[in-house]
């Protein structure tokens, strides 16, 4: 998928995303499209954070274009929303008040996408000042990052997984400004929410020591990809044998027609940790090829329509359902990144 037509069709994706969820007037978007009437929400920071990743992705896939230039800056200016005036972290509401709560996962997607705005400097210090601020979130006792910041009641490898991410990434870049026995602490804490199949489970609760066994593909991606980004960064990072064993495990996640769970920006992620495991150790696994599948189908029902692309399999819109932002964001950042993939 390297090729100059699916150079085209990403940028056609990319642009119809901005066209239908974008309000240039608000400089926000919408949480979801078709709006069929004014009762739809501006998105939230979730949301945005899935389109950052896509942009993100789209803009290096494309070769950094100028003409994306212009949208960077108008994100960066629609961020500061999110902070509803506070000095470090942001809320998952814009636009109404009280604010909502503030979630340390959704943080570190918009961290984890900033820090790859490689080229785009004012960027950067967003992905710093977000991780300092995921470290407010960072347990010190058990090395987990819990899910909120109130009530702090539940330690999740949602939050705790991008949020070891986002500070192996900027380790990496330089090791003199982040201390590395937190990233030592998630890492230890992350082992002990991995399952005997190699897959992590979801959330532990610090009170009672109960662990959600739920399975979701993100949270078997962002841990073997922070592995991946340490690996060899500190005499003691050396994470193969275990990386290995996740990989293995992730065919358990398709379904009997194998087909992946319908949640595109879950998958997302995951597809961000599989093209970091193919570069760093190698490995392949047959998900790549449902990837491309399934975004076969998607390309084919958007160029035959106007319709946002959707790698979504359950939803119809003719049928009057509506297409989340975060999961036409997630089409586009999983294409983008199919774009690119080492073979």
């Amino acid at each position: 998928m390297s090729d100059d037509r699916t150079s085209i069709l990403l940028q056609e994706a990319w642009q119809r995303l901005w066209q239908y969820y974008w309000d240039d007037s608000r400089l926000r978007f919408y949480q979801w499209w078709p709006r069929q009437d004014a009762s739809c929400p501006w998105a939230d920071n979730w949301a945005f954070g899935a389109v950052l990743a896509a942009t993100a992705a789209t803009w290096q896939a494309l070769g950094q274009p100028d003409w994306m230039h212009a949208h960077l800056a108008q994100l960066r200016q629609s961020l500061v929303e999110y902070a509803n005036g506070r000095a470090r972290g942001y809320a998952s509401t814009v636009g109404v008040m009280p604010p909502g709560d503030t979630y340390y996962d959704d943080n570190a997607w918009v961290g984890l996408a900033s820090f790859e705005m490689s080229g785009a400097n004012e960027w950067d210090q967003v992905a710093y000042d977000v991780y300092d601020f995921l470290l407010e979130g960072f347990d010190g006792e058990s090395g987990g990052v819990f899910w909120k910041e109130t009530p702090k009641a539940s330690l999740h490898v949602c939050s705790t997984g991008p949020t070891l991410l986002l500070g192996a990434q900027l380790f990496r870049r330089d090791p003199a400004r982040i201390a590395k026995e937190p990233l030592t602490r998630m890492l230890t804490w992350l082992e002990a929410m991995r399952s005997p199949d190699g897959r992590y489970w979801d959330h532990l609760r610090p009170g009672d020591g109960l662990i959600d066994k739920t399975f979701y593909t993100y949270n078997s991606g962002t841990p073997i990809h922070a592995m991946s980004i340490l690996e060899g960064a500190a005499p003691e990072f050396h994470f193969e044998a275990s990386v290995q064993a996740t990989v293995r495990a992730l065919p358990l996640f398709l379904d009997d027609q194998g087909r992946l769970p319908d949640t595109p920006w879950f998958n997302a992620v995951l597809l961000r940790a599989l093209q970091a495991v193919r570069t760093v150790y190698g490995l392949d696994t047959p998900l790549i090829s449902v990837y491309r599948d399934h975004m076969a189908g998607a390309l084919n029902h958007m160029t035959a329509t106007r319709d946002p692309l959707s790698v979504l399999q359950q939803t119809n819109l003719k049928s009057g359902d509506v297409l989340l932002l975060r999961d036409a964001a997630a089409a586009v950042e999983i294409l983008s990144r199919l774009v690119v993939f080492p073979l």
